[in-house]
C-alpha cells in the first residue's frame, strides 16, 4: 500500500478527538471486516490500512510523534517550494512517507 495520511484513511480531521478517531475506526472495521461486512464490501487491503492508521492515531504518544512528523514535512516542503527548478526535468514530488528510514526512526515498530 502506498503511504497515505492516516487521518484521511480513517476519514477524520486532524483536530479530531481520540473518541472521534475510535468511532471512525470501529465504523470502518465493521464496514470492511470480512466476517461482519455485507457481501462484496470486505476489502482486506483497506482494512490493513485502517489497522495501521489506528495503531498510530489511537495512541496519544504515537499520534503526537506522527503530528510532529507531518508538521516537519509540511515545513520542509514549504522551504523547497520557492527554489528554482533544475533545467531539463522537474524534481519529483516527495513526502515524509516516501522515506521508510525516517518512518522507522519515528516509529520503531514500522515494518
Amino acid at each position: 500500500m502506498a503511504h497515505a495520511d492516516f487521518y484521511e484513511v480513517l476519514g477524520v480531521d486532524r483536530s479530531a478527538s481520540q473518541q472521534d478517531i475510535r468511532r471512525a475506526y470501529r465504523r470502518l472495521v465493521r464496514e470492511l471486516h470480512p466476517d461482519a461486512a455485507e457481501a462484496g464490501n470486505a476489502d482486506a487491503d483497506r482494512l490493513r490500512a485502517v489497522f495501521e492508521a489506528y495503531a498510530v492515531l489511537g495512541h496519544p504518544h504515537r499520534r503526537a510523534a506522527y503530528d510532529q512528523a507531518l508538521r516537519r514535512a509540511e515545513a520542509t516542503f514549504n522551504l523547497w517550494v520557492g527554489l528554482p527548478k533544475p533545467r531539463g526535468e522537474a524534481w519529483p514530488a516527495r513526502s515524509v512517507f516516501d522515506e521508510p528510514d525516517l518512518l522507522r526512526i519515528l516509529f520503531p515498530w514500522f515494518p
